[in-house]
């Protein structure tokens, strides 16, 4: 995305439940946070897009809730109920046309305010799949056992690869902190290998290229079939067509990025999404979504964690990747750059 940087970004600590707090409030808080860490005001933010969802808020028009939070009032604002790294689509878009020299993006999520199992069912084929109860659980199980039989790999693998995000996740201090437990929850996943339903917010600032800050260098977006039986579950669908635009806008290679940040849902997608990318970098040094999936705003947390890896020096190219529908219907992929 020529001429697009970010800012600035802030995302709150994800836990399982804050009960101290409405999501309005977790974005209030979130965006709080980032125009204190870049001393950047409302009246210069030209701009907001948010990303969120009717059925998860438990209201119609759901950004409406979060406009005052965002400082949106008297603002052109619009929302992409999809992940917040579609958002940023959005929100790039607007800089890049000329029409905005500055863009907040603000994503949330607050599973505990409902039932997240009946609501993912809500969302599939009513005729066909959501009378049988199928939820994204279920459907998760469905991929994690097609991407083990496809590769002839056991089980430990998905348990090896969980143990990896934990390991991660617990030096993240944002990082959803749960009990673990090897309980069989959507076979062959146990619920230690599905990333966990937490509350949580994320605000990215976008500006165009001559304010400085971390370059938007490319992106890549594609989108797969709804129907779970019109997919290979054991691949990794459109998300390579994804990652090789993003490649080709940003005139680099797989071989060329530092580190990766996925939105991986469960330990066998940290793998297959893995492989969809074709890196051989870090990935996830964050704990990724298995450290906190805090709805619509996971994949804007991905971004962020990427971009304050090349912030803080660690890597000068970073991949962050975002996914709406289940098991990856559909895939945003971002490649960030330090500008030299």
């Amino acid at each position: 995305m020529t001429g697009v940087s970010i800012l600035g970004a802030a995302q709150t600590r994800h836990v399982g439940r804050r009960d101290d707090a409405n999501y309005m409030e977790l974005a209030f808080e979130v965006v709080e946070e980032l125009l204190a860490r870049t001393g950047w005001t409302h009246d210069r933010v030209g701009t907001v897009i948010g990303a969120s969802s009717d059925f998860w808020d438990g209201r119609t028009i759901s950004e409406i809730a979060i406009q005052d939070a965002a400082g949106a009032a008297g603002k052109s604002a619009s929302k992409v109920s999809m992940d917040g790294a579609f958002a940023l689509v959005y929100a790039a878009a607007r800089i890049a046309s000329g029409a905005f020299q500055t863009c907040l993006v603000v994503a949330h999520g607050k599973a505990s305010e409902g039932n997240p199992r009946k609501i993912a069912n809500a969302g599939f084929d009513p005729l066909y799949q959501r009378p049988l109860g199928i939820d994204d659980h279920a459907a998760l199980g469905l991929q994690a056992r097609a991407f083990l039989e496809g590769r002839k790999l056991s089980p430990s693998a998905l348990a090896e690869s969980a143990a990896q995000s934990r390991e991660a996740a617990a030096r993240n201090p944002n990082a959803h902190r749960r009990e673990t437990r090897h309980v069989l929850e959507a076979d062959p996943l146990h619920d230690d290998e599905i990333a966990p339903d937490s509350d949580g917010a994320c605000a990215v600032l976008l500006g165009a290229s001559t304010f400085g800050g971390v370059e938007l260098a490319g992106f890549g977006c594609a989108t797969d079939e709804h129907a779970l039986g019109a997919r290979d579950l054991g691949q990794a669908g459109v998300l390579p067509k994804a990652a090789q635009e993003a490649y080709r806008r940003a005139g680099l290679g797989p071989r060329e990025i530092d580190v990766a940040e996925i939105h991986d849902a469960s330990s066998a997608q940290t793998l297959l999404w893995r492989e969809g990318l074709g890196v051989a970098c870090p990935v996830n040094p964050s704990g990724g979504a298995m450290g906190a999936q805090p709805g619509f705003a996971t994949g804007l947390v991905r971004v962020l964690e990427a971009y304050e890896r090349i912030v803080r020096g660690e890597a000068r190219t970073a991949i962050a990747h975002g996914m709406t529908g289940f098991v990856g219907q559909a895939h945003c992929v971002w490649i960030l750059r330090r500008r030299s």
